[in-house]
C-alpha cells in the first residue's frame, strides 16, 4: 500500500466508528480518484485493523489505480466500467451502502467531454439511486461546492441553505448545472420512495494522490514548482478557496453516510485562502520562485470567492480536527516527489 496515504488513514482512524459497516456491502465509484482511494483505504484498514468484514466493491472507468492495486488483488471486486453506459451497474452485487463520487472533476475533462460529464452527474446519478431502493441501500452523494456559482458578499461563508448564483449557458454549466440535477434527483428518491439518500457538497479537495499531471490549481503549481522550480501565476491570484486535505474530507463524508441526519452537508476545510497565498506556500515548501504577471489571463468566469459554511456538520457530528494547509502540502510535496523519484529510477 501506499504508504503516506496509509498513515494519514491510520492516523485518522480513532476519530470514525466504522462498525456499522461490517459485514455489510458498499459501492464506491469514481474508486480511482483522490476521494475514492482514501475512502477504500480508510475501509481497508478497518477489516485489517478491527477485523471487520466490509465488503468492497469499486467501481471506475479504468482498472485499480497503482495505489488501490494491492489493496483489491484478492480481496475485494473491482469492476473498470463507464458508468455512462448505465446498463452495467446490473453487473453489481447487491449493496447496502452505496457512495457516487464518478464524474469529470477536472475543468479540462468536463469542457472537453461536456456530454459524459452531464451524463454521469445525471443519467448514472439515476440509475444508481435507482440500484439503491432496489437494494434497500442508504446512497451517499459527492457534490460540489460549484452548485453554489458565485455567490453574493452576504452569503460568504456560503452555507447549506443558499440555493445558487449559477448561469446554464456558461462553459462551467456542464459540471455545475449536472450536478445540480444530481442533487434533485437525489431529492425526489427520497421524496417518492423513501431512500435514504444524503448529499455532500465538496470544496476543493487536496493531498497525496494529487499528482502533477492534475490540471487543477494545485497539481498545476505542483508541476510548475516541482519540475521548473518556479510558480507562474497567470493572474494576480486574488480569487480565494477553501482547500480540505483529502483525509479530512473522507472522514466527513463516511461520518455523513453513518450518522448524517440532515439531507445535504457542505465539506470542506476551515478558512480560505488566496490563489497566490497558496503558490506562496507551495514555492517557501519547495524553495521554488513566484512570478506574477502585470497582464492576467481569463478564468472561465469560476468564482471570484468560494467558502463553505460547514458549522452544520462539525457541530452534529463533532467534527473539530483539520489538517492545517502548510501540513496538507508538505504531505502531498513529499507524495509526489517519491513519485517523481520512482519514475526516474524506472527510466
Amino acid at each position: 500500500m501506499d504508504l503516506i496515504i496509509e498513515q494519514d488513514c491510520i492516523e485518522y482512524s480513532p476519530y470514525i466508528d466504522l462498525s456499522p459497516l461490517n459485514d455489510k456491502t458498499i459501492i464506491i465509484t469514481g474508486a480511482n480518484g483522490l476521494i475514492g482511494t482514501y475512502l477504500i483505504y480508510f475501509l481497508h484498514l478497518a477489516n485489517l485493523k478491527k477485523k471487520f468484514n466490509i465488503k468492497i466493491i469499486g467501481v471506475s472507468k479504468h482498472h485499480p489505480n497503482a495505489r488501490l492495486r494491492e489493496i483489491f488483488k484478492d480481496r475485494y471486486n473491482f469492476y473498470a466500467m463507464d458508468l455512462i453506459n448505465t446498463s452495467s451497474i446490473e453487473l453489481l452485487a447487491k449493496a447496502d451502502y452505496i457512495i457516487h463520487g464518478a464524474g469529470y472533476a477536472q475543468p479540462s475533462k468536463f469542457l472537453n467531454n461536456p456530454l459524459e460529464s452531464m451524463r454521469l452527474n445525471t443519467n448514472t446519478t439515476d440509475a444508481l439511486l435507482a440500484k439503491a431502493v432496489r437494494d434497500e441501500a442508504h446512497f451517499l452523494y459527492l457534490s460540489s461546492s460549484e452548485i453554489y456559482g458565485s455567490p453574493d458578499s452576504d452569503n460568504i461563508p456560503t452555507s447549506e441553505d443558499y440555493v445558487g448564483h449559477c448561469s446554464p449557458i456558461e462553459p462551467r454549466s456542464f459540471y455545475s448545472e449536472s450536478k445540480r440535477m444530481g442533487e434533485t434527483f437525489c431529492y425526489a428518491y427520497k421524496e417518492s420512495q423513501a431512500l435514504d439518500a444524503k448529499i455532500a457538497r465538496i470544496s476543493i479537495t487536496y493531498g497525496p494522490g494529487v499528482n502533477i499531471n492534475d490540471e487543477r490549481v494545485i497539481g498545476n503549481f505542483l508541476k510548475m514548482a516541482l519540475i521548473d522550480g518556479e510558480i507562474r501565476m497567470l493572474d494576480e491570484g486574488e480569487q480565494t478557496r477553501t482547500f480540505c486535505y483529502v483525509s479530512d474530507c473522507a472522514l466527513m463524508l463516511l461520518n455523513i453516510l453513518l450518522y448524517g441526519k440532515k439531507f445535504v452537508y457542505n465539506v470542506g476545510g476551515k478558512g480560505a485562502k488566496s490563489i497566490k497565498e497558496l503558490a506562496q506556500e507551495i514555492c517557501l515548501l519547495t524553495s521554488s520562485k513566484l512570478t506574477i504577471p502585470i497582464e492576467t489571463n481569463s478564468d472561465l468566469r469560476a468564482a471570484t470567492h468560494v467558502e463553505l459554511n460547514i458549522d452544520r456538520i462539525c457541530k452534529e457530528l463533532e467534527i473539530n480536527q483539520f489538517v492545517k494547509l502548510r501540513d496538507g502540502l508538505k504531505r502531498t510535496i513529499e507524495w509526489n516527489r517519491k513519485l517523481i523519484n520512482q519514475k526516474q529510477e524506472d527510466i
